[in-house]
Parts: structure tokens; C-alpha cells; sequence
């Protein structure tokens, strides 16, 4: 049974905007026999506009899932296809999967973008404002949409990124996850936001709203804000990774 168009367009009603194909042969581990991936992303403000107003609608889901953006996926996915066959298999970048893939190599083998200095799949429109969400593991032979042509936009950029960051984490060979977390342990000047994401040109006129980029950037306090803003008692148990934790 093969994934129809109307699932797949049932999950760009909701967000996620963006969807390739990769080839399926190296993930054998995942799905014996896979022989395509279909990645899904979610390009600028999409889908954070459709989990807003699935929160106004149902304000439980905010106060009841430790993580309820994934959450939001996840039902759509299973709305989406309910039922689907041994020959396929979804998996998300989320906190509950068994499952660990690298989505950024997927979503380069896909066609969705180039690496970037930041660590992030930058996609030839939406830049550095697409989140990787799902990605479809199944036997079906479909045509492949990737890798892109050329090195992306990054090569013979003035790396506005490395300027930008007042934590000098953004290095010649790209992001310092470790000068990164031990600057946020330092400083809040990046709680809620990350400069060089912000500084790169690529895609600018997506970026996130603040709101967006505060949960994304700080879980805890966006959450808050969050739930503040549409008068949900969130009574779910805090379940942000503080900087304090990162190693």
C-alpha cells in the first residue's frame, strides 16, 4: 500500500511544508528492504502557527504533553496515515522515538539543503528556518530529490553567522556545540534566541516569530510564555534541558 498524496498533503496543512526523497538503501537497520526515505521539514512559521491554534482549540494538549510540539506531529502523522504497512516506518527527531537518525544527513540526501557553518541544514528558500520532523521510511522505489548541485550558499559567505555570535561558537569548521553550551552557562545572552541564526541571509524574511524562537531556544521559559499568552494552566511537569546540563 503506497503513501498517498493526500497524506502527504495532509501534513503540509499543518506545517510541514517541506518534503524529499532520499535513498533508502543505507537504512536497512530501520526498515528491512527500505528503499526510499521521504523527509519532511517545516519551512518558517507553518507549522508553529497550526500548533497555536491547535492549542487554542485544545489547551489540554499543552498542559498535558511534556513535549507538545512533538506531540502536535505525531498526531498529525497518525491522522495522516493510520494504519501503515509493514513496509513503511515513520520516524521523528523527537524525545519519545526508540529510534536515533540523523536527520541532518537525511535531509542533505534528500535535497532539502547544504550544511551550513551553524549546524544547520540550510534550504535554498527558507534558509535556516526549517526544523527537520519526520521522515518515512518505506520498500517503495520512489524518485530521489537529492543531494543538491554545489556547496550552498555558505561557500564565499562573509560568515555573518561567526561575527554574530557573542559566544565565539561559530568556528572555521562550523558550530562549537561544547564553547556554545559553556557560554550559555556564562551568560543569558543567547537565552531565547540565537544571534548568528538570526544574522545568516538566507531565508530572513522566515524567520521565526520570537515567541517561536524562544521555545525553541529555551523550552522552559517559552513554554511559560506560552501558556501565559493562551490562559492554559500548563501543570505538565518541566521537562526543558537546561544549559547547565549540557555536555
Amino acid at each position: 500500500m503506497a503513501l498517498t498524496d493526500s497524506a502527504s498533503a495532509a501534513l503540509r496543512r499543518i506545517g510541514l511544508n517541506v518534503v524529499g526523497v532520499a535513498d533508502g538503501a543505507a537504512y536497512q537497520h530501520i526498515l528491512p528492504g527500505c528503499r526510499s526515505v521521504l523527509v519532511y521539514g517545516s519551512g518558517g512559521r507553518a507549522l508553529w502557527d497550526a500548533f497555536v491554534e491547535d492549542l487554542r482549540c485544545h489547551p489540554e494538549h499543552l498542559a498535558d504533553e511534556a513535549h507538545p510540539l512533538e506531540a502536535f506531529v505525531r498526531r498529525a502523522i497518525q491522522a495522516a496515515d493510520p494504519l501503515p504497512p509493514p513496509t513503511r516506518r515513520w520516524v521523528r527527531p523527537a524525545a519519545d522515538e526508540q529510534v536515533v537518525v540523523d536527520f541532518r544527513q537525511l535531509a542533505v540526501e534528500a535535497g532539502l539543503g547544504w550544511r551550513s557553518l551553524l549546524g544547520l541544514v540550510l534550504h535554498p528558500d527558507f534558509g535556516p528556518w526549517m526544523g527537520l520532523r519526520a521522515a518515512c521510511f518505506t520498500t517503495e522505489l520512489l524518485p530521489r530529490t537529492g543531494p543538491l548541485a554545489g556547496a550552498g550558499p555558505c561557500l564565499g559567505c562573509p560568515a555573518y553567522c561567526r561575527t554574530a555570535c557573542p559566544g565565539g561558537a561559530i568556528g572555521l569548521k562550523g558550530w562549537d556545540v561544547g564553547r556554545c553550551a559553556a557560554f550559555h552557562r556564562e551568560s543569558s545572552r543567547c537565552h531565547g534566541t540565537c544571534h548568528s541564526r538570526r544574522a545568516c541571509p538566507v531565508g530572513a524574511e522566515h524567520a521565526y516569530s520570537a515567541e517561536q524562537l524562544a521555545y525553541h531556544e529555551d523550552p522552559r521559559a517559552g513554554r511559560r510564555h506560552l501558556a501565559a499568552r493562551l490562559g492554559i494552566d500548563d501543570h505538565c511537569p518541566d521537562s526543558g534541558v537546561p544549559w547547565t546540563s549540557w555536555t
